[in-house]
């Protein structure tokens, strides 16, 4: 894989970071960046720069919490999984802040006052919770998706696949980039079976597998050399991916995935080749 970086990836990031912590405005037609933080962060005192992380500790928790409850079934993160970061900033403040802040919370530890709940947005913030996490999630994963789509060659296709295929060639690579490599192995089978539908099957009125499909292909010689091998590594990635979804993440790492993308292209550009 290519070593190119996203050079915007930082820079997006910080400004970021800026819009979660509230330290911009709008100045005319531009937007300034770092309000109060002064050219060093002089002005804000030590005990501040980590109430500052605490905060972001608690909305990015927050966040994480609302965007997790929408789509996916597991449990989401509980406020125990706060506790360590939490007792690691607590030591960076001053002695006295720290005593005084541990006066503060006392109660709250023994259980008085409020009963202990997990923290959730109210109505009106659910949507900047979902902007903070998804926000982060896309940057985090840019620097990757600039790396990932620089080591591919352009393809080189004779003749243009039905649109069936396009859709699928174009959905494979989407979650080949954004690291989806679960489903990026679905579509790589789904967009093998539909070539082999169209160039080496395309009169059968009987329904084939995709192994029958890929030994068709062989007598005909559209597929040659190694491109069975690949067709066939294709076809094994996905149907793991469809029935045995754990199988497929132990055995097939992020450059087995690629592996099995690059094999799916090469595939297609026999398949797509004009009649010699």
């Amino acid at each position: 894989m290519s070593d190119h970086r996203s050079k915007r990836a930082q820079l997006l990031s910080e400004i970021l970071r800026n819009i979660d912590d509230g330290n911009y405005e709008k100045a005319g037609d531009a937007w300034s960046f770092g309000i109060g933080l002064g050219a060093s962060g002089a002005q804000v005192n030590q005990d501040e720069a980590v109430f500052q992380k605490m905060r972001r500790l608690v909305y990015d928790h927050v966040a994480r919490t609302v965007a997790l409850q929408r789509t996916s079934l597991s449990s989401p993160p509980t406020v125990d999984s706060l506790a360590s970061e939490f007792k690691k900033l607590m030591d960076e403040l001053r002695p006295e802040t720290r005593a005084a802040l541990g006066q503060a919370l006392a109660p709250i530890a023994a259980g008085e006052g409020s009963p202990a709940a997990q923290p959730v947005a109210a109505d009106n913030d659910q949507l900047d919770a979902l902007d903070r996490y998804y926000s982060e999630e896309i940057l985090e994963k840019l620097d990757g998706i600039v790396s990932r789509a620089s080591a591919l060659d352009r393809m080189g296709l004779e003749v243009l696949p039905n649109g069936r295929v396009q859709v699928l060639f174009d959905e494979a690579h989407r979650c080949y980039l954004y690291g989806f490599h679960l489903a990026c192995a679905v579509f790589c089978r789904a967009i093998l079976e539909g070539a082999l539908k169209e160039v080496a099957d395309p009169q059968s009125e009987t329904s084939q597998s995709i192994h029958e499909m890929i030994a068709v292909a062989v007598e005909k010689r559209l597929l040659t050399d190694v491109r069975p091998r690949c067709a066939r590594e294709v076809a094994k990635a996905g149907n793991r991916a469809i029935h045995d979804p754990e199988m497929f993440e132990r055995d097939y790492s992020a450059e087995k995935v690629e592996e099995i993308l690059i094999n799916t292209r090469n595939v297609l550009e026999e398949l797509y080749r004009l009649p010699s």
